[in-house]
């Protein structure tokens, strides 16, 4: 009895666990349906140049986490193009989760959208992210940089210009702000031998003859500083 009894109960547990199963699948199966046919419904739209119906749509299918990826980079580009900051980082940070390659520049775009909408931690959120997928391009690399020393992360973005100085010495913009990074550190000499450096190779530098009289002037030499700046006026007042 106590054996039949036992078998009772697993074949019992064993129909209890399929009907919550099944339930499970028939409450899901709209769900991830939904997600489905409002991306489909989102493609159309953004094929109809109905910009702001397709991003809802796509607002709508993200917010039941039912995004396949195909299709994205339409919608990525559509995103950038309506300003809409958030939308875009989301599907962004969708694409390189799903390991797909996202062109640069498009990051870079929803990167600047961010920032200027005060969002620079999810900026630099995604430029990381975006670079520890491959090689960013110069203005990505230069934002990531400012974006480093504006939290902060001064070694972090010293070592980033190192290595675009190290790929190409002449980089007027990274050693510029290389020097400028200095400054934000409080190593006002380093910022000087840095922007004499880049003016070395560069004469016409104005970048690196600005951050060389910021750096002598945050050192307490006024009067050095004074003298780069008429030699940056010249003859205008």
């Amino acid at each position: 009895m106590r054996m039949q009894a036992g078998k009772l109960r697993q074949i019992l547990t064993f129909i209890g666990l399929a009907v919550v199963t099944v339930a499970v699948c028939i409450w899901a199966y709209p769900q991830v349906r939904r997600g489905q046919l409002l991306v489909v419904q989102s493609e159309r739209l953004l094929a109809q140049g109905k910009v702001e119906q397709a991003l809802e749509a796509v607002r709508e299918a993200m917010r039941l986490g039912r995004v396949p990826i195909g299709g994205l980079d339409g919608m990525l580009d559509a995103a950038l193009r309506a300003g809409e900051a958030r939308v875009a980082r989301d599907l962004a940070l969708l694409l390189m989760e799903k390991g797909r390659p996202v062109d640069s520049g498009l990051v870079g775009r929803a990167a600047g959208l961010l920032d200027a909408d005060g969002d620079a931690g999810g900026a630099l959120e995604i430029l990381e992210k975006r670079r520890a997928m491959g090689p960013l391009a110069g203005p990505e690399n230069m934002h990531l940089g400012d974006l480093l020393r504006r939290e902060g992360r001064f070694n972090e973005a010293l070592a980033l210009y190192a290595d675009l100085l190290a790929k190409n010495p002449d980089d007027t913009a990274a050693g510029a702000d290389r020097a400028e990074t200095y400054i934000w550190m409080g190593r006002h000499a380093e910022a000087e031998q840095a922007a004499r450096a880049l003016l070395s190779r560069r004469p016409d530098s104005r970048a690196a003859r600005i951050i060389l009289a910021r750096a002598m002037a945050a050192a307490g030499n006024a009067d050095a500083a004074i003298a780069e700046y008429k030699t940056l006026l010249g003859d205008k007042p």
